[in-house]
């Protein structure tokens, strides 16, 4: 099994119009505004229409002040026309039934529940009608 990451992480791939976060660890205020700062840099290359794929699987909690930091990410992800959102996440982990009831109402930002990296991949390329490849 791959090893966790240390830290939550944001990157953007400019060639495949996608914003990857990675969220590691317990996921404090102070974390989260570090989150919604590097989204924002990082959305600021890519164009509308933009995959977002959040990598939960390696966060234990999300505390619970840091939520209207989480709500300002999705709200901006919105603004800057966000496409398809992709959340990988453990089911038995708190902070999935936390994302749950973060997930907004708004049909512009529903979140599709993957067990895996590849499994997002997987999704986006059947979407796209390409045939799987071996690209990482």
């Amino acid at each position: 099994m791959a090893q966790p990451p240390a830290k939550s992480t944001v990157s953007a791939s400019i060639k495949d119009n996608r914003l990857i976060i990675t969220l590691a660890g317990s996921i404090s205020v102070k974390e989260a505004e570090r989150i919604y700062t590097d989204t924002r840099f990082a959305v600021a290359d890519l164009q509308p229409g933009f995959v977002v794929i959040t990598d939960l699987s390696h966060s234990r909690i999300g505390h619970l002040s840091a939520i209207g930091t989480f709500r300002k990410i999705m709200t901006f992800l919105k603004e800057k026309e966000v496409g398809l959102v992709f959340r990988i996440i453990g089911k038995g982990k708190i902070i999935y039934l936390q994302m749950l009831q973060l997930a907004t109402p708004d049909s512009s930002y529903k979140p599709i529940y993957v067990s895996s990296m590849e499994e997002a991949k997987a999704h986006l390329e059947k979407l796209s009608g390409n045939s799987p490849s071996n690209a990482g």
